[in-house]
Formats: structure tokens, sequence, C-alpha cells
């Protein structure tokens, strides 16, 4: 056993967390023991089953309490699953047997700040769909742009409740589509020359390459496209305007998304890689949700549609650029890489 222990040690450090699951499933579960299920349970939180990681370490509970890994490893699974003010009590407990990783501590001061956030949210009734709606607008997205792999919940919604709903890569589409779930709940403010043509309710979404990791979300080289499907969503209503097709937005302070890119700019267009009939879902009343997929662009391919228009920039960005983020992909109009 002291073998194959080491055997998950050495996966866990090359990142092969499904390894781990499937070689341990083929133990039966009286055989295993407390260390195996430990790395187990980590293994399962680092492939986002979050439930089933708990449920193997309560198992343990008891052998659980002195070590400071087993509540760290609850308390992951617990933060993940909304469960804030448990999950700190976990963090807190790591701490005080002797975790004095800085990471413990991090994840401690954000499950108390959501549950606070969590308890003042209840003084709030934020925009959401109904049930009817929402079934609609999830359908569609199943239909046209896949089944979701996972869904990262909104934890505090003062305005409305946007989820995100993540789509692995498929055959067809070699890219993760990630898909706003809550944003065309409230209308937006469109001008009043364009008011009834179907325009004041959107869902945003944004392709990423195959290796994007989207399991380390505490980097901003891979959170940002999440941060601002978020931030876009809610940009009408502290605009009170709205967003389309063809508009532009800047990061606000100037700077690029993340260290690794210069891209620092958003274009809205239909959803480039899919069917013309994913471009818009009607609701049971009739209204119509669009969904306007985020292009990042360069700061100069931005002043240059700004001065000329979107379809002269359309003529110049290639089909990859139309269809997933590509972080160093060629400025078209000069200004570096």
């Amino acid at each position: 056993m002291e073998n194959f222990i080491a055997q998950l040690k050495s996966w866990h450090e090359a990142g092969d967390h499904q390894q781990i699951a499937d070689a341990v499933e083929k133990i039966p579960a009286k055989e295993r023991g407390y260390e195996v299920c430990g790395l187990y349970a980590r293994a399962l939180n680092n492939l986002e089953r979050f439930q089933e990681a708990l449920d193997q370490l309560m198992a343990w509970e008891v052998e659980g309490q002195g070590d400071y890994k087993w509540h760290y490893r609850a308390g992951f699974s617990l933060y993940f699953l909304d469960r804030d003010a448990e999950a700190a009590q976990c963090f807190q407990r790591a701490i005080d047997l002797g975790d004095e990783d800085e990471q413990t501590k991090e994840l401690l001061q954000n499950s108390l700040k959501y549950a606070a956030a969590r308890l003042e949210q209840m003084k709030y009734t934020p925009a959401i769909y109904q049930e009817d709606e929402l079934d609609c607008v999830s359908e569609h997205i199943v239909k046209y742009f896949g089944r979701s792999k996972n869904i990262y919940r909104e934890l505090v919604s003062p305005d409305i409740h946007v989820d995100i709903a993540i789509i692995a890569p498929t055959t067809e589409h070699n890219y993760y589509t990630l898909v706003t779930i809550g944003m065309g709940a409230l209308p937006m403010n469109v001008p009043e020359k364009l008011r009834g043509e179907g325009l004041d309710r959107a869902e945003l979404l944004i392709c990423l390459p195959p290796d994007w990791k989207l399991d380390d979300l505490s980097n901003e080289e891979w959170y940002w496209p999440l941060r601002w499907l978020k931030y876009l969503a809610r940009l009408p209503i502290s605009e009170n305007s709205w967003l389309g097709w063809g508009h532009t937005i800047g990061h606000p302070e100037g700077e690029s998304f993340a260290p690794n890119t210069q891209l620092s700019n958003i274009l809205l267009l239909s959803p480039g890689g899919f069917d013309e009939e994913s471009f818009a879902c009607e609701l049971p009343n009739g209204e119509i949700v669009n969904f306007y997929q985020m292009i990042p662009l360069y700061e100069e391919e931005t002043q240059f549609k700004l001065k000329a228009n979107v379809e002269m920039l359309l003529n110049f960005l290639d089909q990859d650029a139309l269809e997933f983020v590509k972080i160093d992909r060629k400025n078209v109009c000069g200004g570096g890489k």
C-alpha cells in the first residue's frame, strides 16, 4: 500500500487527478484506508466532483479531527458547494491544527466574506427568469451550444442573478464555450428608436481554447473571461444603457485583460462558430433573448473599428479570432503582437 500511496502522490504532482480517481476506484472501499481516501478526496476536488469528495471525507470524520489536511479538503469541498459558513469553520480548524499555507488563509477570508454577503443578500431580491423562461433559455443553450460540464453559480446577486454555464470542447467545436444565464432576465434600456425590435434582452458567451485552465481561476490569466462575462452582464444596469451587436467595451482602466496578453477590449458579435439559429431565443411570452459572443480586441483594432466600422474590421480578422480566444494572435492593426 505504501508504494500505491507514493504513486498517488506522484500523479498528484503531475496533475493526473483522473488517474488517481481511476486507480482508487478499482480498490474496494473497505480496503482503501484513511490516507488513500484522503488522497482520493483531494483528486475528486481537483476534478470538481466536490460532493463526492465531501462524502469520502465524511466517512472518515472521526479519524480526521486532528488532521489539518482533512479539514482543509473538507473546507475546499464545502467552499465550492456554496456552504460558506461551514467551509470557514473547516479552514479555521485547519489553521488551528498547523496549516500555514497562504491559500488556506485566503480561502478562510473568502468564506467569511461570502457567508456575510449571503446574509446581506437576503435583504434583496435580484431579477431572475420565470421558471418557464429559464427552461427556455437553458434548452436553447443545450440545443445550440452544448450541454454544460459545470455551472459556476453566483454567490452574491444584488440586481440580477448571473450563472455561467461551462460547455466542454467537442469534436465539432474544439473549445470551451462559456455562456451567461440570467443577464436577459432584466430588460436593458435600449434607445427609444430601437424599442420593440427585440434588442432589450441578451446573454453573453465567450469561447476559450481547449487547454484553458478553468481549474486555476485564482490566476487572473485564466479567470479574466469569467470576470468580463459578469462585468458586461451588469454593465447595462450600472450605466442604465444597453449592449448589442457591434458594440465595443474597453477595460475601465485602459489595461490589458491579464499580464500574458495585450488584448484589452471586447467586441460583441453573433456567435461565430455556431448556427444562425443560436443567435436568439424566443421566450414563452414572445420576447427575444439575443446571444452575443465576446471577441477580444487589441486597442489598435478597437480604434480602427471606431474610426471606420465593424464590417471593415471584420474584413481583416481571421476566422479563428471570431471563433475562440487566442491571447497571442496577430494584431491586424499593428501595435505589436
